[in-house]
């Protein structure tokens, strides 16, 4: 029987690129749009690892995280975060040339204060975190480590 993985990702694409690199490895996707859907979802189908996004609507990565490690059952799933904000970031600093703003230092500041919290709450941080682009190799290599094929 294939192993479960919970794609929970905003972004329509990126949930059919990884169902498509999952089934494709042996696994059995489940994809998820958000972070309260896809918290339902680890409650019903008990998924062997979770690929969360970061940046969600309704829900955070970090929201689906924290209710995730709180949640009898749920607790010790595997997670893998995947992010684009390091590279957002990036971009925007450069785009901000020799000016001192640095336009999104207040969300650099959130993501720190949000792990800090973590952290402080006696929360594990996920296992991973990939950045975006994803290289499905990458993913599954991952996974592998994780939960084995």
């Amino acid at each position: 029987m294939a192993k479960k993985v919970l794609v929970v990702d905003d972004d329509p694409n990126t949930v059919r690129f990884l169902t498509v690199a999952l089934e494709e490895n042996g696994y059995e996707p489940i994809g998820a749009v958000d972070g309260k859907e896809g918290f339902e979802k680890a409650k019903s189908e008990l998924p062997a690892l979770i690929l969360l996004d970061v940046m969600m609507p309704k829900r955070t990565g970090f929201t689906m995280f924290k209710q995730l490690r709180k949640t009898e059952g749920l607790e010790n799933i595997p997670v893998i975060m995947l992010t684009g904000v390091t590279a957002s970031l990036e971009q925007q600093d450069e785009e901000s040339g020799d000016t001192l703003e640095q336009p999104f230092e207040r969300l650099r500041e959130s993501l720190r204060k949000t792990i800090h919290e973590m952290k402080e709450e006696g929360l594990v941080r996920p296992e991973f975190f990939l950045e975006k682009p994803i290289d499905p190799e990458d993913v599954i290599q991952k996974i592998r480590e994780l939960i084995g094929s």
